[in-house]
């Protein structure tokens, strides 16, 4: 086992024993002749002897306690990497480490790093330096490790742990940054691939006007037909997983083919040969409209093309209408702005809207 070294207070105790020796032998050679008087009153008044000597002692070890323990002014600076923390005490601890321990100094032996020996004594005005280490967990390449350190950057530690560090690859926090208690070092590995995909991509239906076909009347001009588009993407790679990709060139394999469909905008005159109905209303305004979702009307059929709203005290809901240029029709619905000889059409869509606009016709009210 091996004893601690001697601090300051121990030495100096030992010195002033050897020095009270050393003084006690020149005074006896200097009192060599008052020698034989005192050993005389020592050998007649032996309890009265002692009891001198340890008054002695006593006093003198006071002084030397009191000289001891009078409180001394300590300055502690210290670093954990966050700043420097300066606090000062008043002590009467007569070593570094009884100082460290008395007055709860943040300080980790083994880790963190001090200016002054532990078994050093205090003196006054002392200034004693700590830098605090600081655990970092530290994740690279799937592993993770937590490693104690003083106050260094994210590029010392890794330089220190040997991890090398890719041009792209990413490290957080920054290479520069100190890093400070609470701190995560990551390195995410970055690599770049090549991708290529192939693409359906969907046709539309596109309707064209044909003059020569009677309005409310389609057809199927060309069948639709999906394409195939090839698409090239630079990749990129964050620690094996897709982290994004862009796209770098696009080469159609086969072009698409949109579905046409021709829609009759051919407004006839005049009623089909033979019509039998039972009233004509002449001067009727008619007026086209739709909307989406085919509601029902107020007759309870989905407005579509072959309705109309109408006057209900003009013409009778669920009548079957014979209207110029529009053809056959239902008086399913009703409205606020429909009063008298008006009727809204419904049409397919806003461009048959477009070319019917408003107009006035002659309705057959068939039944």
């Amino acid at each position: 086992m091996v004893d601690k070294p001697k601090g300051r207070t121990e030495n100096l105790i030992d010195g002033f024993f050897k020095l009270c020796g050393k003084v006690a032998g020149v005074i006896g050679k200097r009192t060599e002749k008052h020698r034989n008087a005192v050993h005389g009153f020592n050998e007649r008044h032996p309890r009265i002897s002692r009891t001198i000597v340890v008054s002695v002692c006593i006093v003198v070890l006071g002084a030397l306690i009191v000289g001891f323990t009078k409180p001394k002014l300590v300055t502690v600076n210290i670093d954990d990497s966050n700043g420097i923390t300066t606090t000062q005490y008043e002590t009467t601890s007569m070593r570094v480490d009884s100082f460290i321990e008395n007055h709860q100094i943040d300080y980790v032996y083994g880790q963190d790093v001090i200016d002054t020996e532990l078994y050093s004594g205090i003196s006054d005005n002392m200034e004693i330096n700590i830098r605090k280490a600081v655990q970092i967990p530290v994740t690279a390449d799937g592993k993770t490790e937590v490693v104690t350190i003083l106050p260094m950057t994210a590029e010392e530690l890794l330089k220190e742990l040997d991890i090398k560090v890719g041009e792209k690859d990413i490290v957080e926090p920054a290479l520069d940054h100190k890093l400070q208690k609470g701190d995560e070092l990551c390195v995410k590995r970055v690599t770049t691939d090549i991708a290529v995909e192939e693409v359906t991509t969907d046709y539309e239906i596109r309707y064209v006007a044909d003059y020569s076909m009677s309005i409310g009347k389609t057809a199927v001009v060309q069948e639709g037909a999906t394409g195939i588009v090839q698409n090239t993407y630079d990749v990129v790679f964050v620690d094996g997983a897709e982290s994004s990709r862009t796209l770098k060139e696009t080469e159609v394999l086969r072009q698409k083919q949109d579905t046409v469909i021709s829609y009759g905008m051919n407004i006839s005159s005049g009623i089909p040969s033979g019509l039998q109905y039972k009233t004509k209303i002449s001067g009727v305004k008619a007026v086209a409209y739709n909307f989406s979702g085919n509601p029902k009307g107020a007759y309870g059929l989905p407005c579509a093309y072959g309705t109309c709203a109408v006057d209900k005290n003009v013409i009778p809901l669920g009548s079957l209408l014979y209207i110029e240029g529009y053809g056959y029709a239902v008086a399913n619905d009703v409205g606020t702005g429909i009063k008298g000889n008006i009727v809204d059409l419904y049409m397919e869509d806003s461009r048959q809207c477009g070319v019917w606009g408003a107009r006035t016709v002659n309705v057959y009210v068939i039944r």
